[in-house]
């Protein structure tokens, strides 16, 4: 790991701010065979001050800048499953998630974190994270009699009974005993997925380094609880601001077309999605205009329809009502990162290849030609420009 990752682990994990030497000390702790000095330290926070306060205090002491918490999605799988690969975690979902040192990104998670709690088929619910508790462990670690794959399967039917990824196929595991830290980290408050849509795939967007199935814990865009309603609230984390409104019915006319324009007339930069669930007015006349209808899906539930901007907004201009389209809360993200567009000619949705073989595939080639009159073709050419 590198020498700036340990320091913004150490400094994540600390209740109060520490000095070179303390933070060299904790890491010395953890990597004993590759001792760092004080003056290590101090050089490598010099080069990261973007993430790192320096206090005024002799000596200098260091603590991270405050800022938003990390969303993380957390992986829990069935003792039968990980008995299979290592020993078992022993999860409780609605008190604590456990993990140890050799875990992917074990020492980025951090107490007022959230997370997102997952198994391999579904979403199970959501987490803050109170506190972390460490102690020293032992962890029986399984692997491959070929190759050196942790990743195993265990098949109930076939034999002989385990398979690593690598495709070879064995009888017996070779096991092997290592040295751990041993992490807990309790939750101040859980939430279960209850009603909410609990389909893995509406996170794959979302992940900042991409999806990989093998890693336990990987951070998400703290943007995507937008896709689960409240839950941000509840979890006492900054309101997304979203409003529910009443249906409404009918078509309002324009009286002057949609005229895309370059300037941000913004006069604050707001998150994405949090500022377009701000115009309740223009996600008003859009129910009107499309009937209180998704635009692809032809979905009708009110709450998870969102004012979709084509031309991405910079001022109460876009807020025009040719420049929207109304869509489902998963098709508006989808569509607002280029994953789904709009053919300004033929007025055919079209997909992203990285789409392929996923539900959305249905949509591609649905026609909006019934709502060729909603829809600016100058902002939908922009818009297609920017997906190509």
């Amino acid at each position: 790991m590198p020498i700036i990752d340990s320091i913004l682990a150490k400094l994540k994990h600390s209740p109060i701010p520490l000095n070179a030497e303390e933070i060299a000390r904790e890491i010395n702790k953890d990597f004993p065979h590759k001792p760092i000095t004080s003056s290590l330290v101090r050089s490598r926070i010099r080069s990261n001050m973007t993430e790192i306060d320096t206090l005024e205090t002799n000596p200098y002491t260091y603590q991270l800048k405050t800022g938003s918490p990390n969303l993380w999605v957390l992986k829990t799988v069935s003792d039968d499953v990980k008995s299979s690969q290592t020993d078992s975690y022993e999860d409780s979902l609605t008190e604590h998630y456990n993990y140890d040192n050799l875990v992917a990104n074990s020492k980025q998670i951090t107490k007022g974190d959230l997370a997102i709690i997952i198994d391999k088929e579904k979403i199970l619910g959501f987490a803050k994270i109170g506190s972390i508790e460490s102690s020293a462990g032992v962890k029986t670690i399984r692997r491959c009699t070929e190759c050196t794959s942790t990743t195993i399967d265990r098949r109930k039917t076939k034999t002989p009974p385990f398979r690593c990824n690598n495709g070879h196929e064995f009888e017996k595991q070779v096991q092997e005993k290592k040295s751990v830290i041993k992490y807990q980290a309790k939750f101040a408050s859980f939430i279960s997925i209850g009603k909410f849509n609990n389909d893995l795939l509406q996170l794959k967007p979302f992940y900042t380094k991409g999806y990989n199935q093998n890693m336990s814990m990987q951070k998400l865009d703290i943007l995507s609880l937008d896709l689960f309603k409240n839950i941000a609230e509840k979890l006492n984390i900054e309101s997304l601001n979203q409003t529910t409104l009443s249906p409404l019915e009918g078509y309002i006319k324009n009286t002057e077309p949609y005229t895309p324009i370059e300037a941000d007339e913004r006069e604050v930069e707001l998150r994405a999605i949090k500022l377009r669930r701000g115009q309740q007015d223009f996600r008003k006349k859009l129910l009107k205009n499309f009937n209180n209808t998704c635009a692809i899906s032809g979905c009708q539930i009110i709450d998870i329809l969102e004012a979709a901007h084509v031309n991405p907004y910079r001022g109460i201009k876009d807020n025009h009502l040719t420049n929207g389209i109304l869509l489902r809360t998963d098709l508006h993200t989808l569509f607002d990162l280029n994953l789904i567009f709009i053919n300004p000619d033929s007025l055919l949705v079209e997909i992203s290849d990285l789409l392929s073989g996923t539900e959305y595939e249905q949509y591609s080639g649905i026609s909006l030609e019934k709502f060729k009159g909603f829809i600016s073709k100058d902002a939908l050419r922009i818009k297609y420009g920017y997906s190509k």
